[in-house]
């Protein structure tokens, strides 16, 4: 049997040669198969399937999910406790298998930036979740469900990214929110365990046991430390989170893997092979000049000064790496499962030495509990020190061993990354710490083995971390490239108001939607558990408003109004007015005003804010220099801006007094159209609500001074565009609707041509008689309403009643209620009150003597002099230069009329 075998070895050795292998007769899977080997042994459909999910390295996957969740975490201790469950959780993976996501992902393909479609649904879950959890109690399942829908979607962009090639030019954008996504994913989980640990040592502050001094343990030391030092626990759990993050990217970012490799079990097998064909004088054709190992010891390699086979160092380099990735992702055990699977058993119990030493059975000897750890740990420290600062070693190596012995510079040398240099400064800052309270408790009857002279003798910080790692030139780099770093850095030290600061120069700068919306949420949760003081209030609002803003953007109303609900209350009524400024839709606006008044929002405030933003607005014409007399699409969105007040009967007060300022304005620019429309667009009932809600609040139906002169204002421009109305009837009956004569017939016509004239003319008289009896009720109904405009009661035509007497209100508030009066809340209003009284009041006069004059009323026409010049109505004061030239001109016609009818200037017979 060793015959067959010696010469099947030896035909294996000669096909090699054959085919050209530079390694001679070595025996090795060929890299065309080897990478592909995973598929050994799968037969079904539905094991290729799996086969292919893993193989694209899907995180999450079942077989993934398992080594991954009970191999974390590199605690001194590897206690539960010091596990922190929100932080290593596994990875939802729901939608891997989901056939729904699977045609989602195929429909989104086709699409531009599918990405920036598909994470659309982040703004509205997110309010979703934020709604679903309102009370203390349940803030921590929100950051968990915040967590969990980031990382849904990280896993869809992932799926979505892998179907096309790298670098896709319709995917760049996409690209970019999974890395958003992905750090955001990473944020929520670190502020979640990180403030969980701070509050609960904020609410349960209590001393820790005392330790039985004659049997300590390194175990029980280091536990200790833990229990009563908040900054190694937090350490410890940024640690944890930096592993979890990695290990979760392991498959995405790991593929050069010693799996992918071949199946061996044999440590450095074709440095074996080639010693054994040594041995036995077997020729090994195109071996090269360079001097292998004699001895397959772990040392054999600087020993000698030799080095192995090429193909078995490509295969050492690649398990180290490996190696290093499992310890930097928190898989300590996976690390040894692979080292034993490659043959490495040694290297394996090498990784076993940083443990700490427990005995359990040292109080009873009866007992008989497992013991763990290293007891010579200390001893183990040393070799690994001179391990990982021994630079003839490959520096993933070295990097192995001084991650495990607190040795920096070996692990830095392989961290090209923020998180990856976070992490070897932050495990050194443990190491240091443990070692040090090691070191001052007596847990061992020998005394300990020195340490490294080169170890450092200022312990590391936090702070004094995050300085370190911002001068690294691999993160010097990526500076503000990675804004997800700074929130994460600011979380870590607890700096909540540089956190603010920095993001609101964020703010300044553009910043994306969805960090943004991570930013709104942060300050939330922040200002929920009690950590927004009241000078970092400026910056939270900053953020908030800025989110409003977005949310705007989108067009959201759901969105809109949640978000603003948490603006302060001063600028709730600004942004949310804003919001509502563009609607026209009258189903829209109900339901905006709906949602608003569902969140708490002050309706009343905004809607009235809505329609003064709308009415202010102008295309920078000045009302009193232009005069266009046709209603614009200006005028006409103004007019409908009205209807906001409308909804709600409790606004009827201001809807009136928008509406009159309205009306003023349009009366201004002689817009008389326009202020007719307005004012039909008021119901006809308002006055009458009016009073019954004043009735029901104050018991009184007398209305307060401000309410009073509004409705005195409203009912003023009623008695003018009624007055108006009545003159443009006046002047159409009387110069269109004339009857017009029959035509007399020339001298010497028939006598059927007289009949017909007399027919016409009996028939033109009767319509003529016709006619002056409607002109006689029309003119009495214009002279009226003229009248009524001239002769307004109590103190005249857009007077305000009872306020001549008072002082102005500097302060805005008035009487003892704190009603907001008029001037404060329109400060030209008394300004057009008086322009519309100069402009209309000579307008009215002029009319009314049109009329008088033409109806030959002449003796009435000449007393509207007396009534213009009365000191009870002051009426000339509204009366211009030119105006009353114009007035005394008519007057002087007038007279001349009664002249030529045989009386006096003043209308009386003369004798």
């Amino acid at each position: 049997m060793e015959k067959v075998n010696d010469k099947m070895e030896e035909s294996c050795a000669r096909l090699d040669a054959a085919l050209g292998s530079p390694g001679g007769g070595i025996i090795r899977t060929p890299k065309t198969s080897r990478r592909f080997n995973v598929t050994r042994g799968l037969k079904s459909e539905d094991d290729i399937g799996a086969l292919l999910d893993r193989s694209i390295g899907i995180v999450g996957s079942p077989h993934v999910t398992t080594s991954n969740t009970t191999q974390l975490g590199l605690s001194y201790t590897e206690s539960p406790s010091m596990m922190r469950e929100d932080v290593t959780a596994p990875f939802h993976t729901t939608l891997l298998g989901d056939m729904t996501t699977d045609l989602t992902s195929a429909a989104l393909l086709s699409e531009d930036d599918p990405g920036i479609r598909a994470t659309q649904v982040l703004f509205s879950e997110f309010i979703k979740i934020m709604v679903d959890h309102p009370s203390e109690a349940q803030i921590w399942e929100e950051l968990e469900e915040y967590q969990s829908l980031c990382s849904q979607q990280v896993i869809t962009l992932d799926k979505l990214i892998r179907k096309v090639p790298r670098h896709h030019t319709n995917f760049i954008n996409t690209q970019q929110i999974y890395q958003q996504l992905l750090n955001e994913r990473n944020t929520w989980r670190i502020l979640g365990s990180l403030y969980s640990e701070r509050l609960n040592d904020e609410n349960n502050i209590q001393e820790s046991p005392m330790l039985d001094e004659e049997h300590l343990t390194d175990f029980t030391v280091v536990n200790q430390l833990y229990d009563q030092n908040r900054i190694i626990r937090e350490a410890q759990i940024v640690i944890d989170w930096l592993e979890k993050n990695s290990a979760d990217n392991f498959d995405l970012k790991f593929y050069d893997r010693v799996e992918y490799f071949g199946d061996m079990h044999i440590a450095w097998e074709n440095t074996l092979k080639t010693m054994k064909n040594e041995s036995s004088g077997i020729s090994i054709p195109l071996r090269g000049s360079r001097s292998l190992v004699t001895s397959l010891d772990p040392d054999a390699t600087l020993r000698q000064g030799r080095n192995l086979h090429d193909l078995d160092q490509e295969d050492e380099m690649r398990l180290l790496r490996c190696v290093f990735a499992h310890i930097r992702s928190g898989q300590i055990s996976m690390a040894q499962e692979l080292c034993i699977r490659a043959g490495h058993h040694w290297r394996a119990a090498t990784l076993e030495g940083w443990k700490l030493h427990h005995d359990p059975n040292h109080t009873d000897a009866s007992q008989r509990n497992p013991i763990f750890g290293n007891p010579y740990r200390d001893v183990w420290k040393a070799v690994a020190w001179r391990i990982a600062s021994d630079e003839r070693l490959p520096v993933y190596e070295r990097a192995i061993y001084g991650a495990l012995c607190g040795q920096l510079q070996s692990v830095l040398s392989v961290c090209h990354e923020w998180q990856d240099v976070l992490w070897a400064y932050t495990r050194t800052m443990v190491d240091q710490w443990a070692e040090e309270q090691l070191r001052a408790t007596i847990t061992h009857l020998r005394s300990l083995h020195p340490l490294p002279k080169d170890y450092p003798e200022e312990k590391l910080t936090l702070e004094s971390i995050f300085d370190a790692v911002e001068r690294r030139p691999e993160v010097i780099k990526q500076r503000n490239k990675n804004p997800y770093h700074l929130l994460q850095k600011y979380i870590i030290l607890d700096d909540v108001f540089a956190l603010l600061k920095e993001a609101h120069n964020w703010l300044n700068d553009g910043i994306s939607p969805h960090l943004l919306r991570c930013l709104t949420h942060i300050v939330l949760f922040l200002r929920r558990i009690g950590r927004i003081s009241q000078n970092m209030e400026v910056y939270c609002s900053d953020i908030l408003v800025a989110c409003v803003k977005e949310a705007i953007e989108r067009g959201d109303v759901e969105q809109v109004a949640r978000y603003t609900s948490v603006l302060p209350v001063w600028l709730q009524v600004e942004w949310y007015a804003r919001f509502l400024h563009n609607i026209t839709d009258d189903h829209h606006r109900r339901h905006a005003l709906k949602l608003a008044a569902d969140v708490g929002l002050d309706t009343s405030a905004i809607t009235a804010a809505v329609v003064t933003s709308i009415r202010l607005s102008s295309s920078n014409r000045d009302p009193e220099g232009q005069v266009l007399a046709e209603t614009t699409a200006e005028d006409r969105v103004k007019i409908n801006a009205i209807d906001w007040l409308l909804y709600d009967k409790r606004q009827r007060t201001e809807a009136l007094r928008q509406a009159n300022a309205l009306m003023r304005s349009f009366l201004v620019s002689r817009k008389i159209g326009a202020t007719r429309v307005l004012f039909t667009k008021i119901p006809s009932d308002s006055v009458n609500i009016i009073v019954q809600e004043h009735e029901e609040e104050t018991g009184s139906p007398d209305l307060s001074g401000e309410t009073e002169n509004i409705v005195r204002e409203y009912f003023c421009i009623k008695t003018f565009l009624d007055a108006q109305e009545s003159f443009t009837d006046w002047f159409d009956h009387y110069h269109q609707k004339r009857p017009v004569a029959p035509e007399k017939p020339p001298a010497g016509a028939s006598f059927p041509q007289e009949v017909a004239y007399e027919q016409a003319s009996k028939q033109h008289q009767g319509e003529l008689d016709r006619w002056k009896q409607t002109l006689k009720l029309i003119t009495k109904t214009a002279c009226e309403r003229l009248y009524n405009v001239m002769l307004f009661p109590e103190g005249g035509w857009l007077v305000d009643s009872g306020l001549d007497d008072q002082e102005p209100d500097t302060t805005g508030l008035g009487g003892d209620e704190g009603e907001i009066m008029p001037e404060s809340m329109e400060p030209d209003r008394k300004h057009q009150l008086s322009v519309l009284r100069s402009i209309y009041i000579p307008q009215v006069a002029s009319l009314l003597q049109n009329i008088l004059h033409s109806t030959e009323s002449f003796k009435e026409a000449l007393q509207l002099a007396d009534i213009i010049a009365s000191e009870q109505h002051q009426l000339y004061k509204a009366f211009g230069t030119c105006e009353l030239q114009r007035f005394l001109v008519k007057l002087r016609e007038t007279s001349l009329e009664l002249l030529d009818r045989n009386c006096d200037a003043l209308g009386y017979p003369l004798q």
